[in-house]
């Protein structure tokens, strides 16, 4: 089995290879493709385009049997900042959409909001404020707001686990009908 993943970033591309470990062996190939949202998404349709975008261009490029987008987003919530950062994974295979599957959520510091309100990327504001370049790379924000209890490459693992879902139980999740 051939899974191709709709970036190069090395988190996302682990975390696929640990949650397609459910299904079995595969080969994951990482593809460079573009996203066709903003840099920042926002809301969950956007989130979501980015992902099933990623995810059916990857398999447009290559000869795999599934393609898996995931996208982070910030997603209007009843917080006290009024926002949450999401992972949103999707996964496709040659006759359309498998399965779709969300991270757990976490607000963004409060203190933030006024630069997201500008349009700023969450990880480019993060990365100033922590004064860490690479953490989309390593921990993710996510790791360091919980000091290492939980890490970018979880929160992605168990987006796409959620998507596996429709694999995993096929019997209750039938396609075309």
């Amino acid at each position: 089995m051939r899974v191709a993943v709709g970036s190069t970033n090395p988190v996302k591309v682990e975390a696929v290879k640990r949650a397609w470990r459910l299904i079995g062996e595969a080969e994951i190939i990482p593809v460079e493709v573009d996203s066709g949202v903003s840099s920042q998404p926002r809301g969950i349709e956007e989130t979501y385009k980015g992902a099933f975008n990623r995810a059916t261009r990857a398999l447009e490029k290559t000869k795999a049997d599934y393609g898996v987008g995931i996208e982070a987003g910030l997603v209007e919530a009843p917080t006290p900042t009024g926002w949450v950062d999401v992972q949103i994974a999707v996964i496709v295979d040659r006759s359309g959409v498998v399965g779709v599957g969300f991270s757990p959520a976490f607000e963004p510091p409060r203190v933030w909001i006024p630069r997201l309100a500008r349009g700023e990327p969450l990880g480019h504001v993060a990365s100033g404020e922590l004064k860490r370049s690479d953490i989309g790379r390593v921990l993710g924000i996510i790791g360091y707001l919980t000091r290492g209890v939980v890490t970018r490459l979880e929160l992605t693992y168990y987006a796409v686990v959620m998507a596996l879902i429709p694999l995993l139980e096929p019997g209750l999740y039938p396609r075309g009908g």
